[in-house]
């Protein structure tokens, strides 16, 4: 576990890509679909490919107290943070939403130490402080229009709730042993898989039929590509240190403003030099706050 292996390293990478991906589908599907739609379809579609992937590598269920420790941090990142997420790619924007998700780690540092009395240092005290910077220059004028009548700055503050729930989530995960203490697979889809009980009642009392349509159809793929982001980001961390996995991971930001470029004019989304400014340095901020 000292060094980085092929395997682990083109994990995180897809995990990057594929996170990334998914943020701008999840925009063009927005300019039809609510946040807690777009939620809903992410765990239908994602919870049966996380299952049968974990099948075909063959299912080592976990100890109850760990299942446990998993179901929470699914509910708390499956539910809480990744509807906050969605809000705010559909009230900000797809860059602007993953530069203000960005400080995971950092606050996933600031628990640790708050909660498992872990050293903090100055590198990753600047490199929080990047993240503010980053934040800031991709939030005073977003990357996309508010959508469904939001406002932006709830969008802001929303991918910044988010990225506090994510980092809550890891918390938990390394309170059940750690992600080389359990199988990935059967972990991310036991997460997937506790949050289904919350959402699909609270979407079926407060949303209204989905008529499918390309958004729909944008926001099945966007769905396909979180979960094998979420697969590859598990194997990553399973297999490899957790730096060289997070640093490479941390590129989200900056796949997502290049995909982005890509989104139909109905998503209205118009990314500027100013994101993939902002995207870089949050980068530079995983790179502070991860590195030994």
């Amino acid at each position: 576990m000292g060094n980085p292996n092929a395997l682990g390293l083109t994990a995180a990478a897809l995990a990057g890509v594929f996170f990334g991906l998914s943020d701008a589908l999840v925009r063009a599907a927005s300019t039809k679909l609510t946040p807690l739609q777009n939620l809903f379809i992410s765990l239908i579609v994602g919870t049966p490919l996380l299952w049968a992937a974990a099948a075909y590598e063959g299912l080592t269920l976990p100890s109850l107290k760990v299942a446990i420790l998993w179901i929470l941090a699914g509910v708390t990142n499956f539910v809480l943070g990744r509807l906050l997420f969605y809000i705010s790619i559909t009230y900000a924007g797809a860059s602007t939403a993953a530069v203000a998700a960005s400080p995971t780690s950092a606050f996933s540092a600031l628990l640790a130490w708050i909660f498992l009395g872990e050293e903090i240092t100055l590198r990753q005290l600047v490199g929080l402080l990047i993240f503010v910077v980053a934040v800031y220059i991709a939030s005073v004028k977003p990357s996309g229009e508010a959508l469904h009548g939001g406002k932006s700055i709830i969008g802001v503050l929303a991918g910044i709730t988010a990225a506090l729930t994510f980092s809550a989530s890891t918390l938990l995960v390394r309170m059940a042993g750690g992600y080389e203490q359990a199988d990935p697979l059967v972990g991310v889809a036991i997460s997937y898989t506790s949050a289904l009980p919350i959402v699909l009642p609270l979407t079926l009392a407060k949303e209204k039929r989905v008529e499918i349509g390309r958004h729909t159809w944008y926001m099945v793929v966007a769905s396909a590509s979180v979960a094998l982001a979420q697969l590859f980001r598990y194997l990553a961390l399973a297999i490899m240190p957790v730096v060289y996995a997070v640093v490479l991971m941390g590129l989200f930001p900056f796949h997502t403003f290049l995909f982005a470029h890509m989104l139909p004019r109905e998503a209205k989304e118009k990314p500027q030099l100013r994101h993939g400014i902002a995207a870089m340095l949050a980068t530079l901020g995983v790179i502070l706050v991860n590195m030994p």
